[in-house]
């Protein structure tokens, strides 16, 4: 069995490329959207100017939304459609491991990069969802392999690919741009120490690097300064390490198996590591500098959320090629059975676990019932109001011919971000557009009914329709629906 597997490790390795398309593909047929995924379809749908606008006021950088704008004029904008353009990353990555890490690296390694992409929980996820999250996966992870092919071979090509690799990276995430920074400061770390001669180099490229990303610099500052006087985020001290080990085997499983798991995991590679590292430090040295990347940024971005809290575990999403490459690097020089069928069969059963959970919250036919609920009794010249965007969203991009209102009750500084949802929302801080409008209002709330109650207390408003709750598994997001008619 030992030689077969040797004989034809390539020919497997091909037919985990061809899973890894799949697995996530099979999510990809489902139209419900969760307001993320509906703000990327609502930003695929608007013409080019009103695009750059909504996304330079939105959170994050702008790649992903102009490549996804792109593909949209050749594939359309349906959902479904959107949703496999986040599947392309995802096989790129593998395609990637397959031509460049087993050439670096070895055809072992090469596979159980493969093998683990395939079968981490949040692959699957993040592989169907109209987020960025494939993209910033692909570009961190070719930004890491080629700033180490510049250190060794110092090909001008390599560091042309480098220099590429990382701007797009920049422009694709938050993360992905801390994430970079630190591969350029560890670069440079191992430059001056051990290889002066590329020096010049390295402040050349770094120098095209910062050139590039000056317009980048300009909107994050201006995002930064504009999102703080709103921000969502939190970050619950000590609770975030347990989320921190588990999140790449969690995903939507409801359970404390995947902390246990993995924190066996971390444990075991802290132990293969520090071995390794005492046999032959240079060689496993691609493997530090992977996880000590990691580690800094999430170490940095912890810190800096004692004083402003900038993380979720979900960001950590852009560096998962780099967890993934020490993994199985490790796995390819262990050789234990026992260990390997352990760690693989709790991969597998994860991954089953958690692709059955997001099956049935996909597919669910609960999805279907707010919406098909409005369409059963909307008109045309119908208006929706709401307070809260979550479940709206979904509403916005599904009745795009009908006037809707975000009331923006508590003036965040969403109005130019909202553009995506443009011409059928309209952003108001207050209701004189409501309390002037003659005819019927579909109200639309989440956890609180507070539209149901303005709306019910303004002069010549007769509820039609009380309110109906609906709970949407895909998005998590209970739908409150009301119909008025206002005289």
């Amino acid at each position: 069995m030992k030689r077969f597997f040797e004989k034809h490790l390539n020919k497997i390795n091909i037919g985990l490329i061809v899973l890894v398309a799949i697995a996530p593909l099979l999510l990809c047929f489902n139209s419900s959207l969760w307001f993320d995924e509906a703000y990327s379809v609502g930003i695929a749908k608007q013409p080019w100017g009103n695009l750059f606008v909504s996304t330079i006021n939105d959170v994050h950088p702008i790649l992903y939304y102009v490549l996804l704008k792109i593909y949209s004029l050749i594939f359309g904008t349906g959902v479904i459609a959107l949703r496999i353009f986040s599947v392309i990353p995802i096989v790129l990555l593998a395609i990637f491991s397959f031509v460049k890490i087993r050439k670096e690296f070895g055809e072992k390694v090469s596979f159980y990069f493969n093998l683990i992409l395939l079968l981490l929980p949040v692959t699957i996820h993040y592989g169907s969802q109209i987020r960025m999250y494939s993209l910033s996966m692909l570009f961190v992870t070719v930004t890491a392999v080629y700033a180490y092919l510049a250190y060794k071979n110092n090909n001008k090509k390599d560091w042309i690919i480098f220099a590429i690799a990382s701007i797009c990276s920049a422009y694709t995430h938050y993360f992905a741009l801390f994430t970079i920074g630190i591969i350029n400061i560890i670069l440079l770390f191992y430059i001056i120490r051990e290889k002066k001669e590329l020096l010049k180099r390295w402040f050349i490229y770094g120098a095209i690097q910062i050139i590039c990303y000056i317009p980048g610099a300009i909107i994050f500052i201006m995002q930064a300064t504009r999102v703080s006087k709103g921000f969502w985020i939190s970050v619950n001290y000590p609770e975030i390490i347990t989320q921190i080990i588990e999140f790449f085997f969690l995903d939507s499983i409801n359970s404390g198996y995947p902390a246990v798991f993995g924190l066996f995991i971390v444990i075991y590679m802290i132990l293969r590591i520090h071995k390794l590292y005492l046999e032959d430090s240079k060689k496993i040295r691609p493997v530090t500098i992977a996880l000590t990347t990691c580690g800094l940024v999430i170490l940095v971005t912890l810190l800096v959320s004692l004083k402003r809290a900038v993380f979720i575990p979900r960001y950590m999403l852009p560096m998962l090629g780099l967890f993934i490459f020490a993994f199985a690097y490790v796995l390819s020089v262990e050789k234990s059975r026992v260990i390997k069928t352990i760690i693989i069969i709790g991969l597998i059963g994860l991954s089953v676990w958690n692709g059955v959970t997001l099956w049935n919250k996909s597919y669910s036919e609960e999805n279907t019932k707010p919406i098909e609920a409005i369409k059963a009794e909307v008109q045309h010249e119908d208006i929706f109001v709401y307070t809260t965007i979550g479940p709206s969203s979904s509403v916005a991009i599904e009745f795009d011919e009908n006037q809707q209102y975000f009331y923006n009750k508590d003036n965040w500084t969403v109005e130019k971000a909202y553009g995506a949802f443009a011409p059928q929302m309209k952003v108001t801080n207050s209701l004189e557009d409501i309390e002037n409008y003659k005819g019927r209002i579909w109200v639309i709330d989440a956890g609180d009914t507070n539209m149901y109650d303005y709306i019910k207390e303004m002069e010549g408003t007769k509820c039609i329709k009380e309110k109906e709750k609906y709970y949407h598994p895909f998005s998590g997001d209970t739908f409150i629906i009301s119909l008025f008619e206002k005289n």
